[in-house]
């Protein structure tokens, strides 16, 4: 399906299959996650309700029914830090560098504003210079780098920690 049909919408609980699907597969290539596997299907399901009745901004990308790419934003739980949220996406290999990542970033930090936060964070590998560079254009910047911070079959790789200022 041509990127323009590819619909980003909120997550909904009809998604929760699909998108734990998407999530087992990005997580197996072993090089964008810190999971290596989907959680179980119970825990992805109370995770995400959990997470949709607390109104988290969090998008999934269509292709048809099949959930290809997320984004959320997690707010921060301390009192101190509730204008924070977490960021964190992902997207099947067959539809990476179409521009698809970039419109469901756009859309949950859209939301994250909306909800009041007005900083947003996430950690991204060095080696994951397709994702630094989406990153870097929705206005992301490195504030620290993690040397040797990952570590996984025998390879280290730097964390970058980035943010995000949208008040």
């Amino acid at each position: 399906m041509p990127p323009e049909n590819i619909r980003i919408v909120p997550m909904a609980a009809e998604h929760i299959e699909s998108f734990r699907e998407c999530l087992d597969a990005v997580a197996k290539e072993r090089r964008y996650l810190a999971l290596t596997s989907a959680p179980p299907p119970d825990a992805v399901r109370e995770f995400i309700r959990s997470a949709i009745m607390r109104r988290v901004p969090q998008f999934v990308a269509l292709d048809g029914q099949r959930v290809i790419g997320w984004c959320d934003i997690f707010p921060h739980e301390k009192e101190s830090f509730a204008h924070v949220g977490r960021l964190g996406m992902g997207m099947l290999r067959d539809f990476r560098g179409q521009g698809i990542g970039q419109r469901l970033a756009e859309k949950a930090i859209a939301q994250a504003k909306k909800i009041g936060l007005e900083r947003i964070e996430l950690d991204a590998y060095a080696s994951n210079q397709p994702a630094i560079r989406l990153y870097g254009k929705l206005g992301f910047v490195v504030e620290g780098i993690k040397r040797k911070a990952r570590k996984l079959d025998g390879a280290y790789d730097d964390v970058l920690v980035m943010a995000l200022l949208i008040s």
